[in-house]
């Protein structure tokens, strides 16, 4: 069976070494193709006037759901959709904060929900697209591609909002983050347990991404307080970057 045969098919219906390898010749070109689109795409979005920008925003934060429904239509119709494939990985919330981002009349929420896509979504979305846990599928397969589209297009959204002046990152907000998390986490970690699952990889790390450094580093018992401890370093990392994003943008403005 060629490579070409596989692109309909799900992990377990896939051959081993079958998929692509992680920072292979074809991982590196995605990652170049992603960082081209993206830069592109800010470009292309700081030139739309008024009104046009808010339709954007609302059809990229419309996007990410539909998406995910065709790819459970896909594993559906294969009769492949099961536990294992549910909206609720930590990159999923996209979908549902997104479509309020986009859509709500409160500007509170919507700052708020801007400023955890950006400090948590958009380093998650990274995080993904640079150590993908789909490697076992070729690249040329449906749910590899989607799932490079989809966490492109989850990194794309909230930069936009940082340019819509939706998010107003302050490291003085960073509670509001740590809330909407652990509430959210603990969520999901009940639920892993229940239905022995690994939503959030808060059972066991990928291997041969970071999280396997940190569960290998710190062992099993100590593994969610590291991660807790990570993403609050990711957390502030992210407003330092932008702290000096936003100074770099005000000095140009007054140079000008």
């Amino acid at each position: 069976m060629n490579k070409a045969s596989y692109f309909w098919l799900e992990e377990r219906d896939i051959l081993p070494g079958n998929g692509f390898t992680l920072w292979g010749s074809s991982h590196k070109t995605v990652i170049v193709v992603i960082l081209f689109f993206i830069a592109v795409s800010i470009i292309a979005f700081e030139r739309v006037k008024g009104r046009y920008k808010e339709l954007i925003m609302r059809s990229l934060a419309v996007l990410l759901p539909l998406l995910e429904v065709l790819k459970i239509a896909v594993l559906s119709a294969h009769g492949r959709m099961d536990i294992g494939h549910l909206p609720i990985h930590l990159c999923s919330i996209a979908i549902y904060m997104y479509p309020v981002i986009a859509f709500t009349r409160s500007g509170i929420v919507r700052e708020t929900f801007s400023e955890i896509s950006m400090i948590t979504l958009l380093p998650a979305a990274v995080c993904a697209i640079v150590f993908p846990d789909w490697s076992m599928y070729p690249i040329i397969n449906f749910y590899s591609l989607h799932s490079f589209v989809w966490h492109t297009l989850q990194v794309i959204f909230p930069i936009l909002c940082l340019s819509m002046g939706w998010c107003k990152p302050s490291i003085r907000h960073i509670w509001r983050n740590h809330v909407f998390m652990i509430i959210c986490a603990g969520i999901i970690l009940i639920f892993d347990h229940a239905y022995n699952c690994n939503y959030w990889f808060m059972i066991r790390p990928v291997r041969g991404t970071p999280l396997q450094f940190i569960y290998d580093r710190f062992g099993t018992g100590m593994y969610l307080p590291a991660l807790a401890m990570t993403v609050t370093a990711v957390n502030v990392l992210m407003y330092g970057i932008l702290k000096i994003f936003i100074i770099m943008k005000i000095v140009k403005k007054e140079n000008r």
